[in-house]
C-alpha cells in the first residue's frame, strides 16, 4: 500500500503543473536528485533493487557510495525531485502531495528500517551513525 501511494502521489505531483522546469536552480535540484538516484541503484547493485520496503534472500547491506552519508539516499532523490516541481510552481496542491510523499516515505523507510534491523545484526551501529535524509542533518 505504501509504495503504491508514493507512486500515486509523486504522478500527481508530476500532473498537477508543469512537468519541464524552467529555473535553473531547479533543473539543478532535479539533476542532483537524479544523481544520487543513479549513483544509489549503482552502490546497491540490481540484486538488492526492490520497490517494496523488504529484503531480497540474497540481499546483503549496502554502506558505501551515498549510503555512507544516508541511509535512504533513494528516498533523498526522490525527495529532491519532487520538490523541484514544486519550487518550479508553487501550487497549494502540489505542496499538500509533496508533504503526502514525505509521511508515505518516513512510514514506508520506518517499517523498512525494522526489516534492516532484524536481518543485519550490524545494521544498528550504521543507523546510530548515518543519518536518515539528510546528510549532518536528519
Amino acid at each position: 500500500m505504501l509504495v503504491a501511494m508514493q507512486f500515486l502521489l509523486i504522478a500527481l505531483i508530476m500532473l498537477v503543473g508543469p512537468l519541464w522546469p524552467t529555473l535553473w536552480s531547479v533543473k539543478g535540484m532535479m539533476v542532483l536528485g537524479g544523481s544520487i538516484a543513479l549513483w544509489s541503484f549503482l552502490a546497491m547493485g540490481l540484486g538488492n533493487i526492490r520497490a517494496l520496503p523488504e529484503i531480497p534472500q540474497h540481499g546483503r547491506l549496502v554502506v558505501h557510495g551515498p549510503y555512507r552519508w544516508v541511509r535512504h539516499p533513494m528516498y533523498t532523490s526522490l525527495l529532491l525531485i519532487t520538490l523541484g516541481w514544486v519550487v518550479e510552481r508553487p501550487m497549494p496542491l502540489r505542496m499538500i502531495l509533496w508533504v503526502g510523499l514525505v509521511v508515505t516515505l518516513w512510514v514506508k523507510l520506518c517499517y523498512e528500517e525494522q526489516f534492516l534491523l532484524a536481518r543485519f545484526p550490524e545494521y544498528d551501529a550504521y543507523r546510530l551513525q548515518t543519518n536518515r535524509l539528510i546528510p549532518l542533518i536528519w
